[in-house]
């Protein structure tokens, strides 16, 4: 996931990967040679301790957010959400050896309200609730001891079957060398071409549409990924034992250590409706959820899914007792900040140390960022 942008049409502010029509390759890596030559530039004369040490910086608080951690090649399909497990200790690191302040969100808001925030103050987030988080995330951020906010999805958290979307994009990605049959995967059948990513997400949107069209459930979806990676060479039965692209059971969720994790909203299906009656429905029945998997927690906090945010949606929220909800639109909260429309940095693999030190620091809010044009498509729904 990466920097958001507005639909003028909608005024929905998607946040995703860049499209086809977003700048030229060559013209992106030249403009981040640039950019980091200016941050070692910055690093160098030390203006990064100064902006870090600012009473500027101690006045606002950086969220970061995280999405999987690799648990093989998943951050070379996708670096945008991906982070080795060792990638993600070095960034706790350099939290821990450079004195931030890891705070619940819950809490560094309050205090950011209040005036009460400690210099150098961070919260961690994490979207999804994925086996990932749970097999690596939590025992990183024990050893660390550091506070986080999970959000997970409930749909495929209750039916315990791998997420089809991102299961798909893998596969495919699994198979990018190939030309694979369509046939039972597609209305058409026609041959699918793999080889760039505007094909392979053209290859999802088309067994996404057959599927809805037989109303196929979450069996259905299963038996599709299991020709796919057939298809593609992949060992499907090795995929299932792995939990990949897994959201972590409700016995997972609930067992996770309350002094630790706060366990948070991010709608039941992974989608973003735009009529008031379906937006509602997603959060009520993820809180149903949730409640039921932890109950007597407050469920008062909200993650956009895919970033996807509206400000038809803001009195929603607040008639739904939301305090709080992160976006993934870069940046640092201060007083000034709605809370609901927390800016948050999106780690990712293809941060280097030197820009993930920019925004711990504060000097990355002041560089301006080369826009990319989002896709979004709400997850479809097939029971």
């Amino acid at each position: 996931m990466t920097h958001t942008a507005t639909d003028s049409a909608s005024g929905i502010r998607p946040a995703g990967r860049a499209s086809a029509d977003a700048f030229h390759p060559p013209l992106r890596a030249g403009l981040k040679a640039i950019k980091l030559g200016i941050l070692e530039t910055a690093e160098r004369i030390g203006l990064y301790r100064y902006v870090r040490d600012s009473r500027w910086r101690s006045r606002r608080l950086l969220i970061l957010g995280y999405h999987g951690i690799s648990a093989s090649d998943e951050h070379e399909w996708s670096p945008e959400l991906y982070l080795p497990v060792d990638a993600l200790r070095r960034r706790f690191e350099l939290l821990r050896g450079d004195g931030f302040h890891v705070l619940p969100l819950a809490a560094a808001v309050e205090r950011l309200k209040a005036g009460t925030l400690p210099a150098r103050s961070i919260s961690l987030t994490f979207d999804d609730g994925t086996q990932d988080f749970l097999d690596a995330g939590v025992p990183l951020l024990r050893e660390f001891g550091f506070p986080a906010t999970v959000y997970p999805t409930t749909y495929y958290a209750a039916r315990q079957v791998p997420v089809f979307r991102t299961s798909c994009r893998y596969l495919l990605w699994i198979g990018r060398s190939q030309t694979i049959s369509g046939e039972g995967l597609t209305a058409a059948g026609d041959p699918l071409t793999l080889a760039t990513l505007d094909q392979r997400d053209a290859a999802v949107q088309a067994m996404e549409e057959h599927l809805a069209a037989h109303e196929g459930g979450v069996e259905q979806q299963v038996a599709t990924l299991r020709v796919l990676a057939e298809r593609v060479g992949a060992d499907f039965d090795r995929f299932l034992a792995e939990r990949r692209q897994r959201i972590m059971t409700p016995e997972d969720i609930g067992s996770l250590p309350r002094d630790l994790v706060d366990v948070q909203l991010h709608t039941h299906r992974h989608r973003v409706p735009l009529s008031k009656e379906s937006f509602v429905r997603e959060i009520v029945d993820n809180r149903a959820a949730l409640s039921a998997w932890r109950p007597g927690e407050p469920f008062d906090a909200f993650c956009y899914p895919s970033g996807v945010t509206d400000e038809r949606f803001l009195p929603w929220l607040r008639d739904l007792g939301i305090r709080t909800a992160v976006t993934c639109e870069p940046g640092l909260a201060s007083r000034a900040t709605d809370p609901l429309l927390l800016p948050r940095l999106v780690d990712s693999w293809r941060l280097t140390r030197l820009e993930f030190e920019a925004w711990l620091t504060g000097v990355g809010s002041f560089l301006p960022r080369v826009p990319r044009r989002g896709r979004y498509r709400p997850a479809p729904v097939y029971d």
